[in-house]
């Protein structure tokens, strides 16, 4: 009884760290929670706070600016000034507008208007020299700087050296509006005022706000031997375009969280009741659960003492209890092991009585047992190898290709059913698996049935599996006993499949039956065509369309094709190879190995042809560029001079060269990019570009003018082609390059 109390307390005591956990959690998600409510909600005020004192200040500014220029245009004495006017008058009244401006708007600290032709400088409070004014540096600075159109760094401005100076941000304007040189009419902020309104703006108490100018010195607030701008973390940074000042501003510390500890205190009553209920809550549950455990206890004690075995009562009852589920577990999962090794040994073993015909009387019985094909109706064995399985092995670890493997067998066995078929494959060897299929309609199209399942893998494991299949079917029967022949059948075909293969895929009944030709016929037309090649004739391509109607039509086996693929390879390069060095590239480097690779791979005679046809057209035109080398030299120095004088000739081109030097435009574009390692078009529109950046550059010819003289018909097609090959349009050139000469 003491041993069931312990383990009681044993659970019950259990549920608490998560008990505890939860509730820890829970507090402290609810402090996260509200902490990043109320630094986000004070964030976006902030930053509504900022953005309104930016706009502001910015406003201000502006209209000081406005009230400023508007005078300027509005009076007309100020250009009276600046044109040297002496009339006292007008002295007097842009004096007079001047004070006004000051007066008038509170953020203009002063303005000042100053003449170039004679250093003078008229301000509200009259006319000075610029050697006796006070802000004379800043006048130079402006001089040199005359199209700035923004606002200073903060500064000291003083009218006369002997006044006390005044913190100020600047703006020139050059004079008389919009594009005059004459003078220029410096307002002046003062940056006092700025402070006052951006102070009214904000309280010290809660946030902070800092301002700094585009050269970093502070606006607001001035160093003033007290620190306003607080201690708290920056929440907004807002950068003004028209004034170059950086807005910063937060939360003073101590201000964010303090109304979130009153919140808190909810949530610290909420986790204790909630704690409180949980343990109750605990105790009952553990309770009710501990029942059928303890009936279990008793059972297994009653049990123990029944068999007579003291020494076991000594031991942990729910240790005993894990012990025999273990046992249990491990001789059930053992049987299951052993039950599914001798199904997969039955059935691999009876897949091998079947393709290889060696059925005794058991085979039929355990067909019927194992209810794997139907007892009655149509058989075709269809073999699945897999191309370049070097190249799978190398690119695939051991445990992706056992997957890679399953999933075919599975894709194979789902696509079979989808179009009414029954059965189930083996693999017979590491690249090759080999499948029995079956329908119980002996009406029923198979043969169709077995090729769209096999073409729709053959493309999906492509596309996804990414490696290629050869698929072989054999022939149809309609007794268990004929598979073994269906299966030779289904790999006599795959040794056909350049010929009878559609699309990888070949069918045994489309092997012709009859005499089967040798290959002295085939190598004699291998060797004609070679001769042929060697005389330069263009009959070796009739040679070479017969020789693979031929193949095609005595259907020769792949292993056949393949070596007489070799042979005339062996003989083309045993009459060429020591020709030149060029050809020898052809036939003994990388280019012939690759094209031997793509041979071996090709899944159809047509796809073979074509591939080895396009090696031949390129070696032949190599073979006769070199064969016309005598005359070669003379020819495209001839060409090249000919194309220099005559490259304004909108009708110049490749057929034109043909028909001067009596020689095919494709075997010119070859000369030409053999000679100078350049296309026949980039060279024209090479010289034709060189000739119309003179032109531009030198004269003031038009650009329609120069695209005529430098062989295009019209200005657009010379502008695309101008501006692909040097990167601006003809006018940004004559721009960039043209001489002053020429532009006066």
């Amino acid at each position: 009884m003491l041993k069931l109390n312990n383990w009681y307390f044993r659970l019950l005591v259990s549920y608490f760290p998560i008990l505890v956990l939860t509730v820890s959690m829970i507090i402290f998600l609810s402090f996260i929670a509200l902490n990043e409510i109320s630094r986000s909600e004070t964030a976006k005020a902030d930053n509504i706070t900022t953005g309104y004192v930016v706009e502001s200040v910015e406003r201000a500014i502006r209209g000081a600016e406005f009230n400023a220029m508007n005078e300027a245009v509005k009076n007309k004495s100020y250009t009276a000034f600046l044109n040297g006017s002496s009339e006292t008058s007008d002295r007097y009244s842009v004096v007079h507008s001047l004070r006004s401006l000051v007066e008038e708007n509170d953020f203009i600290e002063s303005a000042y208007l100053y003449r170039e032709s004679d250093d003078t400088v008229l301000t509200a409070s009259g006319q000075t020299d610029l050697p006796d004014f006070g802000d004379r540096d800043f006048i130079q600075l402006a001089k040199k700087n005359l199209d700035y159109q923004g606002w200073s760094a903060s500064r000291e401005y003083r009218e006369y050296d002997r006044l006390k100076p005044v913190r100020v941000i600047t703006m020139h304007k050059r004079t008389p509006f919009p594009f005059g040189k004459e003078g220029i009419l410096v307002i002046n902020v003062d940056l006092y005022v700025v402070e006052q309104m951006i102070g009214s703006m904000t309280s010290h108490q809660v946030s902070f706000m800092r301002i700094t100018d585009g050269a970093n010195k502070p606006i607001y607030p001035v160093n003033n031997g007290s620190d306003e701008s607080g201690g708290g973390s920056v929440l907004t940074t807002v950068t003004s375009d028209s004034l170059g000042w950086t807005f910063e501003s937060g939360i003073q510390d101590g201000h964010l969280l303090g109304w979130v500890s009153v919140v808190s205190y909810a949530w610290v009553v909420m986790a204790i009741l909630t704690f409180v209920a949980a343990i109750i809550y605990i105790i009952w549950v553990t309770r009710r659960n501990y029942k059928p455990i303890r009936l279990m206890m008793n059972r297994i004690q009653a049990l123990q003492l029944r068999s007579g075995d003291g020494g076991a009562v000594l031991t942990d009852d729910l240790t005993m209890i894990d012990r025999a589920l273990e046992n249990l577990i491990v001789q059930s999962l053992d049987h299951e092991k052993k039950q599914r090794e001798s199904m997969m040994l039955q059935r691999r073993q009876l897949f091998n009585e079947l393709i290889s015909g060696e059925q005794n009387g058991q085979t039929n019985e355990r067909m019927r047992k194992l209810d794997l094909l139907p007892s009655a109706g149509q058989y075709a064995v269809m073999v699945v190898k897999l191309n370049r399985y070097d190249d799978f092995q190398s690119e695939n670890t051991l445990n992706e290709q056992n997957v890679l493997k399953f999933a075919l067998g599975n894709v194979m066995q789902e696509l079979a059913h989808n179009e009414g078929l029954q059965g189930w494959g083996e693999w017979l060897a590491p690249d090759l698996i080999a499948f029995v299929f079956a329908v119980s309609d002996d009406e029923s199209r198979m043969l169709d049935q077995l090729r769209t399942s096999a073409i729709v893998a053959q493309q999906w494991v492509g596309e996804h599996l990414r490696f290629m299949l050869s698929i072989g079917i054999g022939t149809i029967v309609n007794e268990w006993s004929r598979i073994g022949q269906s299966y030779r059948d289904a790999l006599s075909g795959m040794e056909y499949q350049l010929c009878i293969g559609r699309e990888a895929v070949t069918f045994s009944g489309d092997i012709p039956q009859g005499k089967q030709y040798g290959t002295f016929h085939y190598i004699q037309m291998c060797t004609d065509c070679v001769q042929e090649f060697r005389q330069t004739n263009e009959s070796w391509r009739n040679t070479f369309e017969q020789l693979f109607k031929r193949l095609n039509t005595d259907t020769l086996k792949d292993e056949d094709i393949h070596s007489l693929m070799q042979i005339f390879m062996q003989m083309l390069s045993r009459e060429l190879k020591d020709l030149s060095e060029s050809l020898n590239e052809f036939l003994e480097g990388d280019r012939s190995s690759a094209l031997l690779a793509k041979l071996k791979t090709a899944s159809t005679l047509a796809e073979m042809k074509e591939q080895l046809l396009e090696y031949l057209a390129d070696l032949f035109d190599a073979y006769v560029a070199m064969s016309e080398t005598k005359s070669y030299k003379t020819m495209i120095t001839d060409m090249r001079a000919y194309i220099q004088e005559n490259f304004a000739d909108p009708d110049l081109s490749l057929n034109h060269l043909s028909d001067r030097f009596q020689i095919s435009g494709k075997y010119a574009s070859y000369l030409f990019k053999l000679e100078y390692d350049m296309k026949f078009v980039d060279f024209l529109v090479q010289l034709r570009i060189q000739q119309a950046e003179r032109l531009l550059a030198n004269t003031d010819e038009t650009v329609q003018g120069i695209a005529l003289q430098v062989g295009y018909a019209n200005s657009i097609t010379f502008g695309r082609v101008f501006k692909r090959i040097t990167g601006v349009t003809p006018g940004e050139f004559r721009k960039l390059k043209m001489r002053p000469s020429v532009l006066n």
